[in-house]
């Protein structure tokens, strides 16, 4: 059934909310570095407090519940493996390089969704994958290597984050869709919290000798986090994952912006032409059909 007009434009308004505040998260992690935070800090705070913003919702609408055992297990591992890996190579490569490149590197995932669900037997092939995943892939090495040279290890992080939660999306594609998004992400967000807590125990990385204005960035990051997984799930319950997909094109373009804006990170002419490649590969893929994923 189509959405109605009003469901229509609610659901876009959700979508472009969401990648809004998506794009805004490595500017947010930016601005906290430099007030003594360190990158494991950041990422165990974010996922507490959006475990706790999340979940109040569920838990007063009475929506908050426990998923099957199977289900539950793959929930905890998505999040402490998963969905650990993505978060803290994507918010480590961010350290040594441009937000620009790392925000558009890791936006090469749609393309390897697409591809990993054809190598897998989902997809049957069609010009919109070959074209996503030639164009992506073309527009990473321009993005990130314009003129041949070595690739830095930042750029590599970005490129593991990629990969990583190309993996994050393909096993929860699968396996969850008997889970509603909002619970999933709750899970999720409450066992990658703890994989923090541990290798920040082991690694002895949990010091929190922030500046105030250390905090605020932080918990306006860990803030938008839970604004966009729950706006992004309403959103993609009114127009669909594929609709949802293309708005979210929005994200990779605040984050370049406000990167610009506020730090002055600015792009090569083969970059720039590498970063449209990556957005019409992304758009290719989400004008593919396949089921819907987790966003989170």
């Amino acid at each position: 059934m189509w959405p109605t007009l009003d469901e229509h434009v609610q659901g876009v308004a959700f979508v472009l909310v969401s990648a809004f505040c998506f794009g805004l998260l490595p500017i947010f992690a930016r601005l906290a570095y430099p007030q003594g935070v360190l990158v494991n800090e950041l990422l165990l705070t974010r996922f507490v407090l959006a475990f706790v913003l999340i979940g109040i919702p569920l838990l007063l609408s009475r929506k908050l519940v426990r998923p099957g055992r199977k289900d539950l297990l793959i929930l905890i591992g998505l999040g402490s493996i998963g969905y650990f890996l993505q978060s803290f190579l994507y918010f480590r490569a961010i350290v040594t390089i441009s937000v620009s490149i790392a925000s558009l590197i890791l936006y090469t995932y749609p393309a390897l969704v697409t591809l990993s669900a054809y190598l897998l037997g989902w997809e049957k092939a069609s010009t919109n994958i070959v074209s996503s995943v030639v164009l992506s892939l073309s527009g990473l090495v321009l993005v990130a290597n314009p003129i041949f040279q070595a690739w830095s290890a930042g750029e590599l992080l970005a490129l593991g984050a990629a990969v990583s939660y190309t993996l994050y999306i393909v096993v929860s594609t699968r396996v969850l869709q008997n889970v509603r998004g909002e619970v999933a992400a709750f899970w999720v967000m409450g066992s990658a919290a703890l994989s923090f807590a541990l290798y920040g125990a082991f690694t002895g990385t949990l010091r929190y000798r922030w500046t105030p204005e250390g905090w605020l960035w932080v918990v306006m990051l860990s803030i938008c986090t839970a604004v966009a997984v729950t706006l992004f799930f309403r959103g993609i319950a009114l127009i669909g994952s594929s609709r949802s997909s293309l708005i979210s094109l929005f994200e990779p373009i605040t984050s370049v912006f406000f990167a610009f804006l506020l730090f002055g990170n600015s792009l090569t002419v083969y970059q720039w032409i590498g970063a449209g490649l990556i957005l019409v590969g992304a758009a290719l893929a989400a004008l593919t059909h396949k089921p819907k994923y987790s966003k989170s």
